[in-house]
């Protein structure tokens, strides 16, 4: 178990910055595992797929691939460490919304360090402080307020429905 926590810090590195060439001693610094330990943990992840080599430069370098399987983990990460981190919690218990929903680019593993975090929660408009969940999360969060789903455009309430309900009930009909 401790072999595989070890791993999944290693994969959460390039879940918060997947366009960043990581080289093996920036990850041994990073989360504090020895450097023997992260080679052999960074060839796994490659045999898996979920990293790719990048030549040049002084060092061989790694990135995230970016695969399907890569994506799929990243999004399941971002959706427990929302709920972890108390966002969720203080989104329910501040606006108490219908629903709260992550679209975008975050809802499908695809956000990066220059993006944003996505979130639509279905009620008024509160101020949330959000900058201890951006520390965290190492993205900048957007929240969009509406109280009503269906007044929403076409195409946004569209992409909202293909988010991941983190709260409640969407109502899109």
């Amino acid at each position: 178990m401790y072999q595989e926590w070890n791993r999944y810090k290693i994969l959460m590195a390039f879940f918060d910055e997947p366009n960043r060439k990581w080289q093996l001693r920036q990850l041994e610094r990073k989360v504090g595992i020895g450097l023997p330990s992260v080679k052999n943990h960074v060839e796994a992840l490659l045999k898996e797929g979920l990293l790719k080599v990048e030549e040049g430069g002084s060092y061989r370098g790694y990135r995230a691939s970016m695969s399907e399987m890569f994506r799929t983990y990243k999004s399941s990460n971002l959706l427990a460490r929302l709920r972890s981190g108390g966002l969720v919690k203080e989104l329910e218990e501040r606006c108490t919304p219908n629903c709260i929903v992550l679209y975008g680019s975050g809802a499908d593993g695809r956000d990066d360090e220059r993006g944003d975090i996505d979130i639509f929660v279905e009620s008024k408009e509160k101020k949330i402080d959000l900058g201890r969940y951006e520390r965290e999360l190492h993205r900048t969060i957007s929240l969009l307020f509406e109280p009503d789903a269906r007044k929403l455009n076409h195409e946004l309430r569209n992409t909202i429905a293909n988010g991941i309900v983190l709260s409640g009930f969407l109502r899109v009909v």
